[in-house]
């Protein structure tokens, strides 16, 4: 993997990875990116209850490449482990319904037949002492295949960034903005308040209740910061700093708002293509019984945004629709957003390769936040006279990770010369070395 470092020309500042991750969330970020580097939807770090008791879940993910949607609970422990620890994770697979179950360690603490022993009930124990043959093992023992290796460090830089701007929302917030509070809660909502719903529908229904609370979050707290009142309803456009966190990378905090608001879309865009596969045969409706009573199938569905139902009826005539959460958790957070114009076919068949949707299929999948999500304009713009087709509002440092990617792909030589991309827009490298930059330097800053 070439080194995450700044532009060429610039200083040498630069952002390694260890080889052996350490324990923690080193490890869990690493064994999450075998995950989403092979293809799966990964959820991270779920704190529930129930309701006197706390607990937290590693990481959970969803292969759509099987028919319907198989999900898998994983832990991850990097020091002492014993029996309680694995009957444990059982106990949570149990509980969440939850068939397949991974418990990844970094040593057998003599307890080689672990594996043969938990087998049965459905949870595979994993031992990654030589994090050299990590990925073989992992694909071996039928987790996954990775289209490219490369992509298990860029998963782990992005999720560097996602632990850093909740990390730095928590800071902000005990330093008492407003905003920060607001956006610490919003995040306890999307990323653990609905995990634990009964249904699809009900997930859907909290998604949007919480989504609804903060329709403007980001410009609310922009406001704060230029010393306004915080208002996560405010529908006011002149903010200073709002303009810098969107023109010149500024403000992380800012970012790590805007970060939450696409979170949210995100999980609302999951909800939906897991409903779906529930209700293959379509939306139940309300049905009268025996010519008296009334029984009202779906309440909770019916009860949706128009915009969601809308979204919902383009969304099953899609082919590949299950891919399509997968999809764009994969565009946001790996590829920073953006595609490039003058490569749209190179890029097209990466993307497709890395999602498992068919390339001509790829700009209907494009599509899916303009379809549940519409605003004047569409979700794509240009970033000024470049050739990046961007998502709107993505983070300036995760489009620098989107940046870095194509270092990658396309092979650039030590010395990290985009120039090597040669552009149809003079401005492009320029923008994309500023996004590498903003990305640098804030997992420098946050460590």
């Amino acid at each position: 993997m070439v080194a995450l470092q700044r532009g060429l020309l610039m200083s040498k500042k630069v952002v390694e990875l260890p080889d052996i991750p350490a324990a923690g969330e080193e490890l869990e970020d690493y064994v999450a990116a075998l995950f989403q580097a092979s293809g799966h939807y990964v959820e991270k770090s779920i704190v529930g209850s129930d309701p006197a008791d706390i607990f937290e879940l590693d990481i959970v993910t969803t292969d759509y490449a099987h028919e319907g949607a198989m999900r898998r609970l994983t832990e991850v422990k990097g020091g002492g482990w014993g029996y309680t620890d694995l009957f444990k994770v059982v106990g949570w697979m149990k509980y969440l319904k939850i068939q397949h179950g991974a418990f990844f360690i970094t040593r057998w603490d003599d307890r080689k037949t672990a594996p043969s022993k938990m087998g049965p009930l459905g949870l595979d124990v994993v031992c990654f002492d030589d994090f050299r043959a990590a990925p073989e093992e992992f694909t071996e023992k039928g987790f996954g295949t990775f289209a490219a290796q490369e992509l298990i460090e860029l998963w782990r830089h992005s999720y560097g960034v996602e632990r850093r701007f909740v990390k730095l929302l928590h800071k902000q917030a005990k330093k008492g903005d407003e905003g920060a509070k607001a956006a610490k809660a919003y995040h306890r909502q999307i990323n653990n308040g609905t995990f634990l719903a009964r249904a699809p529908e009900e997930s859907l229904a909290l998604l949007y209740e919480a989504y609804g609370e903060h329709p403007k979050l980001t410009r609310g707290y922009a406001h704060e910061l230029d010393g306004v009142a915080f208002d996560p309803q405010s529908e006011s456009p002149d903010s200073a700093s709002y303009r810098a966190m969107l023109f010149e990378g500024k403000y992380p905090e800012l970012q790590a708002c805007t970060y939450l608001e696409h979170r949210a879309r995100l999980s609302i865009l999951k909800a939906a293509v897991d409903y779906a596969l529930a209700h293959p045969d379509g939306t139940p409706e309300l049905i009268l019984e025996d010519g008296k009573n009334w029984i009202f199938q779906g309440l909770t569905y019916h009860a949706l945004p128009a915009t969601f139902h809308r979204g919902m009826t383009w969304l099953r005539e899609q082919p590949n629709f299950s891919r399509y959460a997968t999809f764009w958790q994969q565009l946001l957070w790996g590829w920073g957003g953006f595609y490039l114009d003058d490569r749209e076919e190179q890029e097209f068949e990466w993307m497709s390769r890395y999602s498992g949707i068919p390339v001509e299929e790829v700009p209907l999948a494009l599509e899916a936040f303009d379809r549940f999500f519409p605003i004047p304009g569409g979700w794509f713009i240009n970033a000024g006279p470049t050739d990046v087709r961007m998502v709107k509002m993505v983070p300036w440092i995760f489009q620098g990770i989107g940046a870095h990617h194509r270092r990658v792909q396309y092979g650039l030589n030590e010395q990290l010369n985009l120039s090597a991309l040669n552009p149809s827009s003079q401005y492009t490298l320029s923008d994309l070395s500023k996004r590498i930059n903003c990305a640098v330097d804030f997992l420098l800053e946050q460590r």
